[in-house]
C-alpha cells in the first residue's frame, strides 16, 4: 500500500511557490514554517538572523549554536587583505561589475571588440592539453549509472589530477589548498590519489556552509583533512598551523566564480609562504562577468593595453557571450529546437555578428581577463601556462592555468 507524504502548505513568497518540506502526520506545516499556538510548537525569528525560526522554547540552547553568532575572529582572518586597492579617479571608474550591453552605444561596444581582437591576437597563447587520472577514470568505468552531470563533474575532476600528476605535484610533505571548496568532491579525489603518499595534508576554503559536504567521513577516521570556513578575501595563510610541517604548497580551484578567482591568487602571492615554500597552483577558471576591477589581478596588463575600466566592464559583458550566444536561456535551447541554433550564419541581435562569431568574440574576453592573471603571476615569479584541459562538449569553462 503506498504512502502519501502531504507537503507544507506555507507558502514563499519569494521563491512564488508553496514549501516543498514534507510535514509530519497530522500536521499542516513543516517545522521552519510551523505557527501553531501551543507554546512548545511556536516558532519565531531567530534574533540573531531573522532569515531562519526556531521554537520559542529552545531558543537559548539555539543561540548558542546558531551559524549567526558572534564569535572570536581566528588569527588568521584580516578584513579584505586579498581584495585590491580601490583605484577609482573618476565617476566613471565607479560602474557596476559588468555593463548591461544594450544600454551601451552599439559604436562603444564595437570599439572594445576591435580592441579585444588585436590584443588577443598578439598575446594570447594556451595550448590544448586533455589528460586523465587512473583513479577517477576507473569510478567512471565502474559506475555507468551515473548522470550526464555526474560524468561531466568526475572528467573534470580526473583531468585536474592527471595535471597535477604531469607536473609532479602529487608528492609527499604537500598541502593542497581548494579554494572555494563547496562540498569537497575534488578534495577529496585528491585525498584518494596520495593515500600512499607521506604528509600529505588537505585543506579546504569555502565561506558557506554547504550540507552533504564529501569531506566529513574522511575527517572522523584522518586528520589529513581540514576544513575551514572564510571568506577568501580575509584570509592569511601563514598564519594557518597546517603549513609547519609541509615543504610544498599547492593552490587549487574548480571553477572558482569571477572575481574569487583573483581573491585565491592574490592570498597566494601575499602569502609568505611563497618565500619558505615550494608554491604552486592550478585554479581552472568561471564566471568572467562577475568579475570587478577592485579585484581583478590584471590590471597592469589592461594598462599597458590602453584598456580603461570602461573597457574592462564592457569585456565583462561581452564574456557572456562565449555560453550564451544565441541570446536565449539553456533551458530555452534545450528544449526548444529553433532554427538559429542550426544555421551558424544566422545574424543575432544587433551588432550582425552570428552564432559562431558571437561565441568566439565570449571567448576571446574570458580569455584576455585569465591572461592579464597569468601576467600578475609571471610578474610574481611564477612560470605560467595556460591550457584547454578538456573538451567544450565537457564544460565552456574548460580553461586552466597552471603556475610553478
Amino acid at each position: 500500500m503506498s504512502t502519501t507524504f502531504l507537503h507544507c502548505k506555507y507558502f514563499v513568497k519569494r521563491k512564488k511557490r508553496y514549501c516543498k518540506m514534507l510535514v509530519k502526520s497530522g500536521e499542516e506545516y513543516c517545522g521552519e514554517h510551523q505557527m501553531s499556538s501551543s507554546l512548545t510548537k511556536a516558532r519565531i525569528p531567530c534574533p540573531l538572523d531573522p532569515k531562519h525560526t526556531v521554537y520559542t522554547n529552545k531558543l537559548q540552547s539555539h543561540l548558542r549554536i546558531c551559524n549567526a553568532r558572534v564569535t572570536t575572529v581566528p588569527s588568521y582572518i584580516e578584513k579584505n587583505i586579498n581584495v585590491g586597492q580601490m583605484e577609482y579617479s573618476s565617476a566613471s571608474d565607479m560602474l557596476s561589475p559588468y555593463q548591461i550591453l544594450s544600454t551601451l552605444p552599439k559604436n562603444k561596444v564595437l570599439e572594445v571588440i576591435t580592441k579585444i581582437n588585436n590584443i588577443y591576437q598578439n598575446n594570447v597563447h594556451i595550448s590544448e592539453k586533455f589528460l586523465s587520472f587512473p583513479v577517477v577514470e576507473q569510478e567512471l568505468e565502474c559506475h555507468s549509472e551515473y548522470g550526464n552531470k555526474t560524468r561531466k563533474h568526475l572528467k573534470q575532476t580526473s583531468a585536474i589530477l592527471g595535471y597535477l600528476n604531469e607536473c609532479d605535484m602529487l608528492k609527499a610533505d604537500t598541502c593542497f589548498i581548494e579554494f572555494g571548496a563547496g562540498r569537497g568532491q575534488l578534495s577529496c579525489w585528491i585525498a584518494e590519489a596520495t593515500t600512499q603518499l607521506n604528509n600529505c595534508k588537505i585543506l579546504l576554503i569555502e565561506r558557506a556552509s554547504p550540507k552533504h559536504k564529501r569531506d566529513n567521513k574522511l575527517s572522523k577516521t584522518s586528520d589529513r583533512i581540514q576544513r575551514i570556513r572564510a571568506d577568501i578575501a580575509d584570509l592569511v595563510l601563514e598564519k594557518l598551523e597546517v603549513f609547519s610541517t609541509v615543504k610544498n604548497v599547492i593552490g587549487i580551484t574548480k571553477h572558482l566564480c569571477g572575481s574569487a578567482t583573483d581573491l585565491a591568487i592574490r592570498c597566494m602571492v601575499q602569502s609568505t609562504l611563497t618565500k619558505c615554500k615550494s608554491t604552486s597552483l592550478l585554479f581552472t577558471f568561471c564566471c568572467h562577468h562577475k568579475c570587478t576591477w577592485t579585484t581583478y589581478t590584471g590590471k597592469n596588463f589592461f594598462q599597458e593595453n590602453n584598456l580603461c575600466v570602461e573597457d574592462f566592464n564592457i569585456i565583462c559583458g561581452l564574456t557572456s557571450w562565449a555560453t550564451c550566444g544565441t541570446g536565449l536561456s539553456r533551458e530555452y535551447r534545450e528544449n526548444v529546437k529553433i532554427d538559429v541554433l542550426e544555421d551558424e550564419n544566422a545574424q543575432v541581435e544587433r551588432y550582425d555578428f552570428n552564432r559562431i562569431e558571437k561565441e568566439e568574440i565570449g571567448r576571446k574576453c574570458k580569455n584576455i581577463i585569465n591572461w592579464g592573471r597569468f601576467k600578475y603571476l609571471e610578474e610574481n615569479g611564477f612560470q605560467c601556462s595556460l591550457h584547454y584541459y578538456c573538451d567544450k562538449e565537457i564544460t565552456p569553462e574548460n580553461v586552466c592555468i597552471l603556475a610553478i
